[in-house]
């Protein structure tokens, strides 16, 4: 995945209000949510190094995902991480760039993206 800009995460904040006030989701996009970020290779041994490391700065690491048919790439696995946090547009575009910078430091072939849900519950597409 290239670059995920700020217009971009601006649409994603905005979507996701709505959604939660359409469906009445029980949480609040601009409070403390659950952020699951999503990284992806063919390799789980690269997948499972990078992942020790962002176990190591707080990330709590949920599991390996499987490329499913529709995906480009039917090979890669997906590693997902999540971490309990506040962010605003300019904070996840900040975050999302240092993720971007570790998929290179540890040779990772993408940075996926992320998604947001409430806390202490399953995630909720937004």
């Amino acid at each position: 995945m290239s670059e995920i800009s700020k217009e971009t995460l601006e649409a994603f904040f905005v979507e996701t209000r709505e959604f939660t006030q359409q469906a009445e989701a029980n949480f609040d996009i601009d409070e403390v949510c659950r952020w699951s970020y999503f990284f992806g290779d063919t390799s789980e041994q690269k997948l499972t190094k990078l992942g020790s490391y962002l176990e190591s700065e707080g990330y709590e690491p949920i599991g390996f995902l499987e490329a499913g048919e529709e995906d480009e790439n039917p090979d890669l696995i997906f590693l997902r991480v999540d971490m309990e946090e506040k962010h605003t547009v300019d904070s996840l575009y900040q975050r999302n760039q240092t993720f971007f910078a570790l998929v290179k430091e540890y040779e990772v072939e993408s940075y996926e993206g992320m998604d947001v849900g409430p806390v202490d519950e399953d995630m909720v597409q937004g």
